[in-house]
């Protein structure tokens, strides 16, 4: 927040607390102890439940109580009650800092004070009567009207112009930000919101709290069953949308999968083969050499072909290493991942210690991209570990989520870094825990090792 909308904010809460006095010095009206803690509560229990108005906007359900309180109170009556029982969760979770939270409430105040101002010279100063007996009844419809729009205006004016302030934005840009669209439905549900507070005011005052109690209380249960339908809706399109992504990952991976069996067949084609023909011939002309008594010749023809194999070898270990990716839906995850750490460890002469299980078998798109990851945060600790064992933790917690560490001893690198291109595995750890649903962390830095931190999405719990 930027420090002129902190001095804006403190500055209307000095104001809220000014106006407040000089109303109660005016009109020192008395409140009973039981009334202040009725209209607290119940301002504090609809405060809760945001009414959908069906296009992107939300009424509170505390617009009829507040409009309620400002008929039936003087202004200074009406800022207490809406100052202690506005209720705002962000301010329990230290969400928004100490001055936004206490000009949230003084712009409430300051409003229902003005709707309550505008409407003193409604009320009637007899106790069994809400309105003046001598006033007409459309003047007053055209005075709670008015108060309601006073109510509005207050509040949008004061919230644009601390979006004006923390914004830098222009105060008409700001306030036509505030206005939900379209502004027709909007005054409608307002409208009808005056009206449950007027009628919950005269309810109040002909029969008691009992009965504005009453008028509300289905409102704030039928909100409640809105508000689970809404939630059951909305779990049921994050779950279509899931499968959805489901699918692609699916295919993607599917895709992935050809594509690399297609490229690794060219690299064995292109060079073990090529390696182990180059071998070959070397070896055809050391017999010949050796034949003619060339030793040296001969000598050098082997060096040759020792040299191809070696290549060869070192080229179908890599091979082998990315076929084993194809083999996740034959035995399961967890066999995968043993066969592949016992592989490792013989191609690599380094320990593999595997800790923990997984007990219920993820979707094949999951299974996949959790052995590529695994098998590429492996082959990287083997590569730059100096021969120090390699940890692998795999678990599956209550929720389904699978859970895989890699951690190694070696010289690590700085996660913060670019990847570019000498840490493609980075990248495509990253990339393959999108694709379904999940996400990669890597915990390193020079000369302190490296733990890569996997969490995706696996299958229903037992």
């Amino acid at each position: 927040m930027r420090q002129s909308t902190r001095v804006y904010c403190w500055v209307v809460v000095c104001m809220t607390a000014a106006i407040m006095a000089s109303q109660l010095a005016a009109d020192p009206a008395p409140i009973s102890l039981g009334a202040l803690l009725f209209w607290i509560i119940l301002l504090m229990a609809v405060d809760l439940l945001p009414v959908s108005l069906g296009y992107d906007a939300e009424v509170m359900l505390g617009i009829p109580i507040l409009l309620a309180i400002a008929l039936l109170f003087p202004p200074w009556i009406a800022m207490t009650i809406a100052g202690l029982g506005a209720i705002d969760l962000r301010e329990f979770k230290r969400e928004i800092p100490l001055s936004r939270a206490a000009f949230n409430r003084a712009q409430l105040m300051l409003a229902v004070g003005a709707t309550s101002a505008l409407l003193s010279g409604y009320r009637s100063p007899r106790a069994d009567m809400l309105f003046r007996f001598d006033v007409p009844s459309y003047f007053i419809v055209i005075g709670v009207a008015a108060a309601a729009a006073t109510h509005v205006l207050v509040n949008l004016s004061l919230v644009s112009l601390a979006i004006h302030f923390d914004g830098e934005i222009r105060f008409g840009q700001a306030l036509r930000r505030m206005l939900p669209n379209p502004v027709a439905g909007f005054l409608m549900s307002y409208v009808l919101l005056s009206a449950l507070g007027v009628v919950t005011a005269l309810a109040y005052e002909e029969l008691g709290a009992a009965a504005a109690a009453a008028i509300l209380i289905p409102t704030i249960f039928a909100r409640i069953s809105l508000i689970g339908a809404r939630t059951q809706q909305e779990l049921s399109e994050r779950v279509r949308k899931q499968q959805h992504e489901l699918l692609q990952a699916t295919e993607k991976v599917f895709q992935e999968r050809e594509n690399e069996r297609k490229r690794i067949a060219a690299d064995i084609h292109d060079t073990s083969l090529q390696m182990l023909a180059a071998a070959s011939y070397s070896t055809g002309n050391a017999a010949e050499f050796l034949a003619s008594q060339r030793t040296d010749s001969a000598a050098a023809a082997m060096q040759s072909a020792q040299d191809a194999l070696n290549e060869a070898i070192k080229s179908l270990r890599d091979s082998l290493v990315d076929l084993r990716r194809s083999s996740v839906e034959e035995g399961g995850l967890m066999t995968t991942i043993e066969k592949f750490a016992d592989q490792m460890s013989t191609l690599w002469g380094s320990e593999i210690h595997l800790e923990g299980k997984i007990s219920n078998e993820p979707p094949i798109p999951v299974a996949l991209a959790a052995f590529q990851i695994l098998q590429e945060g492996v082959v990287n600790a083997m590569k730059h570990g100096g021969g120090a064992p390699v940890i692998v933790k795999m678990t599956d917690h209550e929720d389904g989520q699978v859970h895989i560490v890699v951690e190694d001893d070696g010289p690590g690198f700085n996660p913060e870094a670019d990847p570019g291109t000498d840490h493609v595995g980075v990248r495509l750890m990253k990339e393959r825990a999108a694709r379904v649903g999940g996400h990669v962390s890597f915990h390193s830095g020079m000369g302190r090792g490296t733990r890569v931190e996997a969490i995706l999405p696996g299958g229903v719990s037992r």
